[in-house]
This record gives C-alpha cells, sequence and structure tokens, in this order.
C-alpha cells in the first residue's frame, strides 16, 4: 500500500513539474477588458517595467503614468492636469478613439 501511495505521489509530482517546465511562459500583455498592450506592446510581462491598471488603460512607472483609452490610442500623461478628467471620460464611454483624436496621426 505505500509503495502505491509513493508512486503515485511520485507520478502527479512528474506530471505537474512537467506541466511547469513546458508551460508558456508568464502571460504576455494586452491585459484588461479591451485588450490595450500600453507602452509594453509585444513583450512579455516579465519584460516591461510599466505596471497596468485592472482596466488595461493606465500605465504606471516611477510615479507617473501613460494613459490610453479602449482602442489603445494614447491620451495623456497623468501629470497633465487635464488627464485625470479625462480619463474619467475615457472610461465612462463605450470604446471610443479619443487618443486619436487628441493625438492625430
Amino acid at each position: 500500500m505505500n509503495r502505491r501511495v509513493l508512486a503515485s505521489i511520485v507520478a502527479v509530482s512528474g506530471i505537474v513539474a512537467g506541466g511547469v517546465l513546458l508551460a508558456p511562459g508568464a502571460a504576455a500583455y494586452p491585459v484588461g477588458p479591451w485588450g490595450v498592450q500600453g507602452p509594453c506592446a509585444g513583450k512579455a510581462a516579465q519584460e516591461c517595467p510599466m505596471s497596468p491598471s485592472e482596466d488595461g488603460l493606465t500605465w504606471g512607472w516611477h510615479g507617473d503614468a501613460w494613459n490610453y483609452d479602449k482602442t489603445g490610442a494614447f491620451v495623456c500623461m497623468s501629470s497633465a492636469f487635464w488627464c485625470p478628467p479625462l480619463m474619467g471620460v475615457v472610461r465612462a464611454l463605450p470604446p471610443t478613439p479619443v487618443g486619436s483624436w487628441i493625438h492625430p496621426g
């Protein structure tokens, strides 16, 4: 009986270890419900120093933040006095290209 238990533990441990070793890397960006990639486009989470907000629209680093609309276009830096109220509007609207309107081209 002890050998069966030991064999089961070894088998399960091997399966788990194999799954961990063969699994893809940590979750890659985009984040949030709109899939905004922010300044970390094309990078894995461990490759980007930015920290995204839960909704993925704000990406912070060293006390400042880059803000994006729900289409992924850059809107503003949080250090601009007009950015927090504008981001409130962006979050309230359905996906709208606010960033493209502010920064065309």
